[in-house]
């Protein structure tokens, strides 16, 4: 059996992205960290604590602003503010009052839920930032394309 792959194509993408603008391109690179973090993100909310639900609901993705990245994670209202997930994921030490002579208030035991669902979700994660990058960059042709066409 024989199988031939043709890197024409590729090469054709590779180049017409890097003509394309500093903020064209952070926006192909983020469409594809969104996709290839949604296996991460829906296994984190599959392992999640269930109590009342708000943590999971929290769960997802925001694109850090003038940066080619996005935090994945625990947020509250479209931003990142780590919330008590980190609490959850990693636990807390002993607590204690400040009042009623130093009572204590308990600990959080961690779950380690995040870390499990990433490493069983890593792989994916890789495998398709590659793929999803060259889709973000051929909507992007075809976008381009049109727009020239309309003219």
């Amino acid at each position: 059996m024989e199988v031939s792959i043709e890197t024409g194509q590729l090469k054709v993408l590779e180049d017409f992205f890097q003509e394309l603008s500093n903020a064209d391109q952070r926006k192909i690179f983020i469409a594809a960290y969104r996709k290839a973090s949604k296996p991460i993100i829906a296994a984190a909310q599959a392992g999640a604590p269930e109590k009342s639900g708000r943590l999971k609901k929290s769960i997802g993705s925001i694109e850090i602003p003038k940066d080619i990245a996005i935090l994945v994670g625990a947020k509250k209202s479209g931003k990142y503010k780590g919330w008590h997930g980190h609490l959850v994921e990693n636990g807390t030490k002993m607590r204690y009052r400040r009042s009623k002579k130093s009572a204590s208030t308990g600990r959080v035991l961690g779950t380690h839920f995040f870390e499990e669902a990433f490493n069983r979700t890593e792989g994916q994660a890789y495998d398709a930032i590659e793929q999803e990058w060259y889709q973000a960059i051929d909507k992007m042709i075809i976008r381009t394309n049109k727009k020239l066409q309309l003219k």
